[in-house]
């Protein structure tokens, strides 16, 4: 198994967001440190187009390849662009591995722990993909959504008369890490689209996704929360 850190250097809301300072520290850093201290994570790669990432990464102990294909690297290049095209190059690298943990750059709370919990949990289920997810409050299917004429409409309304504790859980992609196996993957235009999606839930004092400065600034504060 590899772990599989995507790092492109284009970032539009916050730049260079990728190996911003955190805590003194590249962001890109803490997922490179957890991924090298998983038991069962053989080599670790970043995959960037952006030659300072890429040093970056080095200097923390994952492997780079060189810069990734421009094409791969732009907003409109996706999660599985990356699988299709990317991925496979990098297991070819690593003598042919088969199965790939693949961790956002910013996924700075994650530990070796969780990860190896994960590792633990796809190899049990065998699933296509297994991503982790945070639980939804079940009020999600109490949701409005709005018409034309401004008003709202129950984006479920076989839903609405349901007590709330007689509602199933739901998830949101965490956007933190997925395990897979790149040929698995290759008949699919989206993870989401696999015919055996496992869950894995995390904690929330384990994700924040980065898109704004109110983020980062949450961010640092959770990290200092863990680190008491």
């Amino acid at each position: 198994m590899i772990g599989y850190i995507p790092a492109r250097g284009g970032s539009k809301r916050l730049p260079r967001k990728n190996i911003r300072l955190l805590n003194g520290k590249p962001i890109i850093a803490y997922p490179i440190e957890a991924l090298l201290h998983t038991e069962g994570v053989d080599e670790v790669f970043v995959s960037s187009d952006d030659p300072e990432i890429g040093a970056v990464a080095q200097e923390y102990g994952a492997q780079w390849l060189g810069p990734r294909s421009p094409d791969l690297s732009d907003d409109k290049a996706g999660f599985i662009d990356l699988i299709h095209r990317d991925v496979p190059k990098h297991c070819k690298h690593a003598n042919d591995a088969n199965t790939v943990l693949f961790v956002l750059a910013t996924a700075a709370l994650l530990t070796p722990e969780t990860l190896s919990k994960a590792i633990a949990a796809w190899e049990e289920g065998q699933p296509d993909i297994l991503m982790s997810v945070l639980e939804i409050g079940k009020n999600c299917y109490w949701s409005l959504i709005p018409q034309e004429d401004g008003t709202l409409k129950p984006m479920f309304p076989d839903m609405v008369r349901i007590n709330s504790q007689d509602l199933p859980k739901a998830y949101n992609d965490a956007g933190q890490f997925y395990i897979f196996q790149p040929d698995t993957m290759q008949k699919f235009g989206s993870h989401k689209d696999v015919d055996r999606l496992q869950p894995f839930e995390i904690r929330p004092s384990e994700a924040v996704d980065i898109d704004t400065e109110d983020d980062w600034a949450f961010l640092e504060l959770r990290l200092k929360e863990k680190s008491r």
